[in-house]
């Protein structure tokens, strides 16, 4: 007798496949952390203009480290958002807009603020950027003084460089670039008002090819000293209080 097929051991059902590992979850306390600030500022801001709190940040005031009082001299806020500003070389419209509202009713904020009018809507350069600009405006102040458009092509511009490179060896020369050296040696030593001085004087044709890189340079002046005047007068008014 033959023997009988042995049946076939039924197949275990597969396991289901494992699920994907969940993507970690991104950290939340970047975008808490910028929450607070953003709620932490307008608390602040509201009770410096003593107005009632926002029900938003009503919350908030209860850990605000030191709330601004109620009293709070606006013309200090408006100088210390504007301050940072001052150093870039970047405008600053905004900035100087709002230290202009806040200090709406102080002549002394006021005038030390005025200056700024013609810095804030173009910016400062910097000093580095005035020093690394110069070496172009000079040749073309000294191709005006010799009568000569900024493009004049690339022998009088060899001229110019070549008369620069001679008086910074000690030659003599014209006025125009005993000004421009004295300027160069200024702008070296980060001296901006010296530089100012050195090209006070120039003739009328120099000083108007010079007139765009000094317009840039009067406006870091004045955003400079604007930054120490303001600065001495908010600690000043601080130490008062």
């Amino acid at each position: 007798m033959m023997p009988l097929p042995t049946p076939a051991a039924a197949e275990e059902p597969a396991a289901p496949p494992a699920p994907p590992p969940a993507a970690p979850r991104a950290s939340r306390l970047p975008l808490l952390l910028s929450a607070g600030a953003f709620l932490l500022s307008a608390a602040a801001l509201a009770a410096a203009l003593d107005r009632p709190l926002p029900p938003v940040v009503a919350s908030a005031a209860a850990v605000m480290p030191a709330p601004l009082p109620a009293d709070a001299p606006l013309p200090l806020i408006g100088i210390e958002l504007l301050l940072p500003h001052l150093p870039r070389a970047a405008p600053f419209p905004r900035a100087f807009a709002l230290a202009l509202a806040f200090a709406a009713g102080d002549a002394e904020a006021s005038a030390l603020l005025a200056p700024l009018h013609a810095v804030a809507p173009h910016g400062a350069p910097s000093a580095r950027q005035l020093a690394e600009s110069f070496g172009e405006a000079a040749e073309a102040a000294l191709l005006a003084e010799m009568g000569l458009a900024p493009d004049a092509g690339w022998l009088a511009r060899r001229a110019a460089a070549t008369m620069r490179f001679g008086a910074s060896l000690g030659s003599t020369g014209t006025p125009t670039l005993a000004a421009v050296q004295a300027a160069t040696t200024a702008l070296a030593a980060a001296d901006l008002p010296a530089a100012e001085a050195a090209l006070a004087g120039l003739p009328p044709a120099p000083a108007a090819a010079l007139r765009p890189w000094r317009e840039g340079l009067q406006r870091r002046l004045a955003a400079d000293a604007a930054a120490r005047q303001l600065a001495a007068l908010a600690l000043q008014r601080v130490a008062a209080r």
